[in-house]
């Protein structure tokens, strides 16, 4: 029955498999569409399109190695399926298998079809390093005795989290930034390799180390093992109740016998914290015999920024960026750039974590060009298929809701618009208008109210 906004269409023969030119897409297909696309299928097995569609509806479904299996199948056929390669990374996913989702967000990427699409992949294989991350630690840790076997990696340095064991809970994040501070400084010598503090950060959250677990010699050196890092930096910051002052102790341990190598401790005024931390940089350079040419001491020297506040607020980025809170990430690292532009830092931070979150928010059929924006979930194979897949070359005919309405259609790649003197009788059906035998397709149809 028809109402004021909406026309029924009685449609036969064929489902609706392919996107009409320069029109929307077709409904994103849903596990109520599993029994209908699986017997399309069956009758016309060698449609890249309706294969697509079949995938997308059991990844809807939870059933992603069947969805795999089908997206893989379709992209034997037509290797040129952008919504295939994204339906089949997602996939990939949820069967944790990850190098082989960014294998397929990474073909994707090729076929994307303007730069909107490009960093829509590229948000998502940011989003993708971070479980690769988590996923390595796992696995890391499983294969702890082989790891521990292993020679290490030649001058490779790992900075654990420093352990906050103060009192003033505004200044926990500190343990993240110092963290970040040591890093950047010690990846500028050409002695050391450092390993990325998301790294790092990762494989502590998995063992589930306690606070001090962090900062103790053994742990360090296991720890060590399994990353293959030849040393590790580890140690502490607190500060003195009802003082201004902040203490920094850190040490050096040789990741294969936990022996320690070299310490640094200092104490400080909270505003002299950069003082602080080189301070105890330098005294870990020195105390491991390093040399410093004057170009090295110079840019140890370096400080990311003055501001204190904006620190602060890049400390707690970092902390909301490691358990996953990436909107409250954004937030503060963009804080921290608000009081000081220059922070480098904090701006490339801010901009990895923007994309990990609008990676996060945009939907699958949206990611896949097959939301609202639009775009083909890939047309049939050309050959082996002729007549499936092709948009319909004719109009819809006596499709009309009400007297004054305008109904337009849409012929070949051109619509055609026109206004009914007088309301027809139900059903509403397609004119025959010489529609080919086999021709399926979407029919477009939209209906503007006066």
């Amino acid at each position: 029955m028809l109402s004021r906004n909406w026309a029924r269409v009685v449609v036969a023969g064929g489902a609706l498999l392919g996107a009409c030119a320069g029109g929307a897409p077709p409904p994103s297909p849903t596990p109520e569409n599993l029994p209908a696309l699986e017997a399309a299928q069956a009758q016309n097995p060698r449609d890249a399109g309706l294969m697509t569609r079949l995938g997308i509806a059991y990844y809807e479904a939870k059933e992603y190695g069947r969805a795999r299996d089908v997206l893989r199948s379709a992209l034997t056929i037509n290797k040129q399926n952008y919504g295939a390669f994204i339906y089949l990374g997602l996939s990939y996913e949820e069967l944790g298998t990850l190098d082989s989702a960014r294998a397929a967000y990474t073909t994707a990427a090729a076929q994307a079809r303007d730069a909107r699409q490009r960093d829509e992949v590229g948000d998502r294989l940011e989003l993708l390093t971070r479980r690769e991350l988590r996923d390595a630690a796992r696995r890391a840790i499983a294969q702890e005795a082989e790891l521990s076997a292993q020679p290490a990696t030649a001058n490779a340095i790992a900075v654990f989290p420093f352990r906050y064991s103060g009192t003033n809970e505004e200044l926990r994040p500190l343990s993240r930034g110092l963290t970040h501070l040591m890093i950047t400084d010690l990846a500028k010598l050409s002695q050391f390799t450092l390993l990325e503090r998301e790294r790092v950060q990762a494989l502590v959250d998995e063992m589930a180390l306690t606070e001090s677990g962090r900062t103790d010699p053994s742990t360090g050196a296991r720890s060590g093992r399994i990353l293959r890092a030849a040393r590790v930096v580890q140690g502490a910051i607190s500060d003195v109740p009802g003082r201004t002052d902040i203490r920094f102790d850190a040490s050096v341990v040789d990741a294969s016998n936990a022996s320690v190598v070299a310490t640094g401790t200092g104490n400080e005024q909270l505003q002299q914290l950069f003082t602080l931390q080189k301070q105890v940089m330098f005294r870990l350079v020195e105390q491991m015999g390093i040399t410093l040419s004057p170009a090295e001491r110079r840019a140890l020297s370096e400080r990311p920024t003055a501001d204190l506040q904006a620190f602060l607020a890049f400390s707690r980025g970092l902390e909301a960026e490691d358990r996953g809170d990436y909107e409250a990430a954004a937030a503060n690292f963009s804080a921290a750039v608000a009081r000081d532009p220059n922070f480098r830092a904090a701006r490339d931070r801010q901009a990895a974590t923007q994309r990990v979150t609008q990676a996060l928010q945009l939907s699958p059929q949206i990611f896949a060009g097959i939301g609202p924006r639009g775009a083909d979930i890939g047309p049939s194979a050309p050959d082996a298929t002729a007549g499936r897949g092709t948009v319909l070359r004719t109009g819809v005919l006596n499709t009309v809701p009400s007297v004054g309405s305008t109904l337009t259609t849409r012929v070949g790649t051109g619509p055609v618009s026109r206004q009914p003197t007088s309301r027809p009788q139900l059903p509403e059906t397609l004119g025959g208008d010489g529609i080919e035998p086999g021709l399926t397709g979407t029919i477009i149809i939209i209906i503007t109210r006066p």
